[in-house]
């Protein structure tokens, strides 16, 4: 290692730990950290995954400047040592994804880690010191919530709908509130906004603190939990999530998330028309595939039939459909929509326009 490597990443590592994975298990916990880890970092420690040996119980921790995470395995302890190092993140993460099924070994021999797979391959990494690695932030006494996962994957939804210009911070986030006593998840870029609200009830609202974490961050951890379940806390910087091998920290976004609530207060007032996701995700499709159409907009509106007609115009062509049998409420006005934010809506595409 260079005199410059070793001044930005500490010192080398030494000690002689040694213990036995499945692959797949442990390939499971880098691509979470994947998610977590920065390729190229201001700091370069955290651009390091760190292995840290107890017993029989391998702990694998990746952080960057706002988001940790923690995962746990169960290994074969081959020397009865413990002991701790870190490893390259890019370098780590993409050797195991390219190794065949079975077990691998990792056995350190100070600043060297061979990792032996398969009958006959073998593979050297460097392994820096683990003692300048920082901290995970501690549990505070936040009360847990237990969600199932398909809800938080619903939440998480909303990173369709926040900006990804983080100009304006408070609109990268998803807003995790109490919705009147209920989890809620939000996200808006100010032209369309996304709310779901689950079947959690938050027993005690006076301890539940509303939060906004970075959506694109959000959503894909969400999508590389396995577990069924997870635990879900909010304290005074970060959200927490857990589930029995698995701790994550998200930290908050600072500001105020846009008071919106008031916009679905008539939802269920004026008049409305539903027609089936599957069919008008069809035709969107057709209608984008005109060129020229500005701003990719559609007009829907209703035939003398009171059937819901939707149609497209441009330079090239138009394109019109009707979609027989939706019936509409009176007096439900013509209306021009962006055609790629329309098809991002979920299930049942359910119009309405307020009094």
């Amino acid at each position: 290692m260079t005199a410059t490597k070793e001044k930005q990443l500490g010192v080398i590592a030494t000690g002689n730990m040694a213990f036995q994975v499945e692959k797949d298990e442990l390939l499971d916990a880098l691509m979470l950290c994947a998610k977590v880890v920065q390729r190229t970092s201001a700091i370069p420690l955290l651009s390091c995954i760190k292995f840290d040996l107890k017993g029989e119980t391998l702990f694998i921790t990746a952080m960057d400047i706002s988001q940790a995470v923690l995962r746990m395995l169960k290994v074969t302890n081959d020397n009865g040592i413990d002991g701790s190092y870190l490893l390259p993140a890019r370098e780590a993460i993409d050797l195991v994804r390219k190794l065949p099924g079975g077990e691998v070994s990792f056995a350190q021999n100070d600043s060297t880690v061979t990792i032996s797979y398969g009958v006959r391959g073998r593979a050297n990494l460097v392994a820096m010191n683990s003692e300048e690695y920082p901290q995970l932030p501690k549990l505070s006494n936040a009360d847990f919530i237990s969600v199932p996962i398909e809800m938080m994957k619903k939440g998480a939804l909303a990173s369709r709908f926040a900006l990804s210009d983080e100009k304006t911070p408070t609109l990268t986030a998803i807003h995790i509130h109490n919705e009147n006593g209920r989890l809620a998840f939000m996200g808006t870029d100010r032209h369309r906004i996304y709310r779901y609200i689950s079947d959690i009830t938050i027993e005690e609202p006076d301890k539940f603190r509303n939060a906004m974490i970075p959506a694109l961050q959000f959503k894909g951890i969400i999508d590389s939990i396995k577990a069924n379940k997870v635990d879900v806390a909010v304290d005074n910087q970060h959200l927490v999530m857990r589930d029995k091998n698995t701790i994550y920290f998200g930290r908050l976004l600072d500001g105020n998330y846009p008071q919106i609530a008031q916009i679905f207060a008539k939802v269920k007032e004026g008049t409305s028309v539903q027609v089936p996701r599957g069919e008008m995700d069809d035709t969107l499709n057709r209608m984008l595939s005109l060129d020229g159409v500005e701003n990719n907009r559609i007009t829907l509106e209703f035939d003398d039939k009171g059937e819901l007609t939707v149609h497209s115009h441009s330079q090239t062509g138009d394109i019109c459909e009707v979609f027989p049998g939706s019936q509409v409420d009176e007096g439900f006005p013509t209306i021009k929509f962006n055609a790629r934010y329309l098809k991002d809506a979920h299930g049942m595409l359910f119009f309405t326009k307020g009094t």
